[in-house]
């Protein structure tokens, strides 16, 4: 055949990794009207009628990963965790810190272009609008972001979640905890929320612990939506110009054993939440950051599993972890040798300059990709063996053989606890 004659393979945008299950993943901005304290906002990731396969041959349907006002909306968060360091958070996977800091007022200049030239435009291999799978009813997961992150900043774990037969819904806090978010007032004007500075009056404890009590009422709002939209009497007005069907969830999500999960800030929001609402039947706090609520007098007794990162530790909050230990058979902590804090986020996976991850304190010894494999198998596994869905065998034999970084917590100290530090 001749040269000119042969058929050309598509050229992929950049991408997020695709999700490891059997579905291609679907996924729908929904905002409902009000206010941060009344509405909601948040991305619902779904299994589809497609295979995993057919991803690559419907991109024209992949979201971008970030807009330019988020991307801004990132580094100003930056900036400010630069500026006032907090006494919580580990340092000793930023290399330069101090260089950074000097730098850190400029940071937001030419941002976009430089995360660009960095890494090109990133998109999320999931569907836009795509229809749901009518299989079956399907298990309902409600996410809570971490400090200074967004919706979509989990997107390989919701998505990777949602291609093994999970919906997830993963709020957007607006109580500005996130780097940015948005809502729209009743005359249709967008206002939006950047994350929230804390000045040196704030008493931090006050502050965080009053953003934990919003982003609970939002996760509980976000619960209601998703059984409204699986309702076929009740009737979700979503508010964004470009929204699409939501009437395909009708009879389609199974809300009777709901999942609450998160990460750092989002770790926190869950446990409360369990305590708070006691329709989530289980919990997966992922590097919890309990710190705005230590002072709460609470015991959740729904199952709970601990996944946590080797670097993000210290004594107090593990020791507030292990508050909850109680009911071995239900509870479980489990530690990931190798892991930083932000291997949680799609960031990791974004960057792929091992100096630059190592300067924004995303480098990982273990690889970043493998990190969050086993963290989401982990995930569905504790989900699997508490609501009786039946666990895969490769779920089990890809667990068994990465048990050498796959750290079990018990009654006694592990090793990787007595290397952390007292700080917080």
């Amino acid at each position: 055949m001749p040269l000119f004659n042969r058929s050309q393979e598509p050229v992929l945008p950049g991408h997020l990794p695709l999700p490891t299950g059997p579905y291609a993943v679907g996924y729908q901005d929904i905002m409902t009207p009000g206010d941060p304290t009344s509405g909601v906002y948040v991305r619902v990731y779904y299994p589809s009628i497609h295979p995993v396969n057919e991803t690559i041959n419907m991109s024209e349907l992949w979201p971008v990963w970030a807009d330019d006002d988020y991307l801004v909306g990132f580094v100003k968060f930056m900036q400010i965790m630069l500026e006032k360091w907090p006494s919580w958070a580990p340092r000793g996977e930023f290399m330069y810190f101090d260089q950074m800091k000097v730098i850190a007022p400029m940071m937001h200049i030419g941002c976009k272009q430089v995360f660009k030239l960095l890494n090109g435009t990133v998109h999320c291999p999931i569907l836009k609008g795509v229809q749901i799978s009518t299989e079956k009813k399907w298990p309902l997961i409600v996410f809570s972001h971490g400090l200074g992150c967004n919706r979509f900043a989990y997107s390989r774990i919701c998505t990777d979640l949602a291609s093994h037969g999970f919906i997830v819904a993963a709020t957007e806090h607006r109580d500005g905890s996130s780097s940015l978010s948005s809502y729209f007032t009743e005359d249709k004007k967008k206002t939006w929320i950047p994350h929230r500075k804390l000045s040196d009056q704030d008493k931090e404890y006050a502050a965080r612990n009053q953003q934990l009590q919003q982003r609970c009422s939002e996760m509980q709002r976000t619960l209601d939506l998703m059984i409204n939209l699986s309702s076929d009497t009740t009737e979700v007005l979503n508010i964004l110009e470009d929204s699409d069907d939501l009437s395909m969830f009708e009879d389609q999500i199974d809300h009777s054993e709901p999942v609450a999960a998160g990460h750092s800030f989002g770790g926190a929001t869950t446990l409360l939440t369990l305590h708070k609402e006691s329709r989530f039947k289980i919990g997966l706090v992922l590097d919890g950051w309990l710190f705005p609520l230590k002072e709460e007098i609470f015991n959740p007794t729904q199952p709970i599993v601990f996944i946590n990162t080797e670097s993000f530790l210290n004594r107090n909050n593990i020791s507030k972890m292990r508050e909850f230990l109680t009911h071995p058979e239900d509870r479980r902590m489990v530690f990931i040798k190798g892991s930083v804090h932000q291997n949680h986020i799609d960031a990791p996976l974004i960057f792929k300059s091992v100096a630059v991850k190592k300067i924004i304190g995303m480098h990982s010894e273990t690889d970043a990709g493998v990190v969050l494999d086993i963290n989401n198998k982990l995930m569905i596994h504790f989900i699997a063996s508490r609501l009786n869905l039946g666990i895969d065998p490769s779920l089990e034999l890809f667990l068994t053989h990465h048990e050498s970084v796959i750290i079990e917590a018990t009654d006694k100290e592990t090793d990787v606890e007595k290397t952390a530090t007292a700080d917080q």
